[in-house]
């Protein structure tokens, strides 16, 4: 077997230049120099500099922007290559970074226009050669290259399987690479010398409670009861955590762990780490699986298309695991189970934490050989969407939730701000203008100039932009967001007097009550309800199989993370979403490991 670092990037690496640099047009009126223009990404403006002569681009580089580590990399570092390479703008963007991608293009072709460069100049199509078919064999087969399907990788290979994992966009991570990097687990260690009392009953409990009681109580028993052996795991493995406990959004209990490096990078490069260290590891990135194949009644293998239009069809010794992630960015599967009548409307007005290439492939591909799907119209919203993008981008919370309030535009607060994420989101749907401000002070966040957010960009980068407000007095972030001054500076007076007495004043029953807020500087952070996680999915039982509709196990198909249902119930509890694909991750890794088909 090849090691991880032979990953196949076919197109990148053949594109074919076409025949003319400059699409018929003439090939010099340009100024010599180095031209600077800027157009809109994910999170705000992606800033180039080209470098031309009078005929030709020389050199091209983005020297700002603001997208998400991990996810835009691979646009960042190749699209300018190939845009030099091949003369062209007109060129493919990069799977899994089609935002970040157009970017850069639209900015190059404003900095050509600066430069001189005639209309239709550098536009000519380059395409990608077609390569040839691929069929390959391994024990396990694992489909998506998020949390789930690495930390399925690296279990399997522990236990002495081969494996290959496809990725159908040009980077590893999903949805856990731009997570908020949390991780619930009881930690007596942790916990003890801080006074929380906790336990894995209680974590049971208050995670199947704030469910409603739909889940499956077996696997959130699983869950709850092995969250404290994944933690440890991914320390043992690389991952580094701060050592404290937090109440992450929506988490509910103090007993969140926060990952040093930021979003959920630091899961992720753990895991390719450990698996390019392997030589039973195969990664195909660039690579969309589209049908599983069966093979007298079992699952057997996966045939996928490669970045060029190839086949590639894998065979598998021992079994198949489904790690796709779910549909929350799917504006039509969104809208198709949009059936419990908890959200209105789920449509395209409604944007997304999720990363381009979460699109609930494994779903369709699973409802195909018979696979039974639960809890499907269980949606969940995320409070703390960035109003622009609806991405977790430019959040800076060190104290977590105890370090805000959430205040409406009238300056006054609405939720409890340690409560449900449904209930938090519904309540914001019903304020002016359907948002809240995340209200932060000088207890959390001393010097704006030196703090980061969750992605690990400067806080003053996003204050620039306009995502973030803040003000050294109570009244100056009151004009900033047009919000009454008096009510403001009341809601924050009342606030702090419910921490001294222990009880919320304003009768929204919020139960964190640590921090006081009483020094400047003043931070206003803007936030939508933004589609962020699926609850249902396919169904299986706590060996990770995949059941049926009647009930009974598929042969050789196997199912992990966000794919799946039956976990979470109505409402997923923050900081649970990395436990899940870790804990059911390596319960799937392993379980297909020592399958036979």
């Amino acid at each position: 077997m090849k090691r991880l670092c032979t990953v196949r990037l076919q197109g990148a690496a053949v594109l074919l230049g076409a025949a003319l640099l400059f699409g018929g047009c003439a090939k010099s009126g340009m100024k010599a120099g180095t031209y600077q223009a800027a157009a809109k990404g994910n999170n705000g403006d992606v800033t180039v500099a080209v470098t031309v002569d009078s005929s030709k681009i020389v050199d091209v580089a983005v020297v700002k922007h603001a997208e998400t580590p991990g996810i835009s990399d691979k646009a960042i570092s190749d699209l300018p290559k190939t845009i030099v390479k091949h003369q062209s703008v007109n060129v493919d963007t990069v799977s899994g970074a089609t935002n970040s991608s157009r970017a850069i293009i639209a900015a190059v072709t404003n900095a050509l226009k600066k430069a001189g460069a005639p209309d239709g100049a550098f536009t000519a199509k380059v395409t990608a050669e077609q390569t040839a078919d691929v069929e390959q064999t391994a024990d396990v087969i694992i489909v998506g290259g998020g949390g789930a399907g690495l930390a399925a990788a690296v279990t399997a290979t522990d236990n002495g399987a081969s494996v290959i994992v496809l990725e159908k966009t040009g980077a590893l991570g999903g949805n856990t690479l731009v997570c908020g990097g949390i991780y619930n687990a009881p930690d007596p260690e942790l916990q003890g010398p801080a006074g929380i009392d906790d336990s894995v009953d209680l974590f049971i409990k208050q995670t199947w409670e704030a469910g409603d009681k739909l889940a499956n109580k077996d696997l959130v028993t699983i869950l709850c009861s092995n969250a404290l052996d994944g933690y440890n795991w991914l320390k043992s493995i690389g991952v580094a955590f701060k050592n404290q406990i937090t109440m992450g959004a929506g988490s509910l209990y103090q007993r969140t762990h926060t990952a040093v490096k930021p979003l959920g990078s630091g899961f992720i490069d753990a895991y390719k780490d450990n698996l390019s260290k392997k030589q039973n590891a195969v990664i195909m990135l660039n690579t969309k699986a589209l049908e599983l194949i069966t093979e007298n009644g079992k699952v057997a293998g996966v045939i996928a298309q490669g970045e060029t239009g190839n086949k590639v069809t894998l065979h598998a010794k021992r079994a198949v695991i489904l790690a796709t992630g779910g549909f929350a960015g799917n504006v039509e599967l969104r809208q198709k189970y949009n059936t419990s009548g908890k959200w209105s409307d789920l449509g395209p007005n409604v944007k997304t934490t999720n990363t381009a290439g979460v699109t609930g492939d494994g779903i369709f591909m699973a409802e195909k050989v018979n696979a039974n799907l639960i809890d499907m119209d269980q949606i969940q919203l995320l409070h703390m969407g960035n109003p622009k993008s609806g991405a977790i981008s430019g959040i800076c919370e060190p104290l977590g939730t105890d370090g805000t309030i959430f205040v409406n535009q009238e300056g006054k607060r609405f939720v409890r701000e340690d409560g449900r994420r449904d209930d938090m989101c519904a309540a914001i749907l019903k304020q002016t203008g359907s948002k809240m401000y995340v209200i932060e002070s000088g207890e959390a966040i001393p010097d704006y100039k030196t703090a980061k957010t969750l992605d690990g960009s400067p806080l003053t980068k996003w204050i620039e932009s306009g995502d973030v407000f803040v003000g050294e007095t109570i009244e100056d972030l009151a004009k900033q967001i047009n919000v009454p001054a008096d009510a403001l500076k009341q809601t924050i007076e009342t606030y702090n007097r419910s921490v001294d007495e222990k009880k919320d004043l304003d009768g929204l029953g919020r139960q964190l009550l640590k921090t006081k807020y009483t020094k400047g500087p003043w931070y206003a952070n803007p936030r939508v309800p933004s589609a962020h996680h699926t609850m249902g999915g396919v169904q299986i039982d706590g060996a990770c199989h995949v059941l049926d509709k009647n009930g009974s196990v598929i042969p050789g198909l196997f199912a992990a993370g966000e794919v799946t249902g039956g976990i979470h119930g109505t409402n997923r509890v923050g900081g649970n979403a990395v436990v899940d694909t870790v804990v059911f991750g390596r319960i799937a890794g392993k379980s297909a490991a020592e399958s036979t088909l």
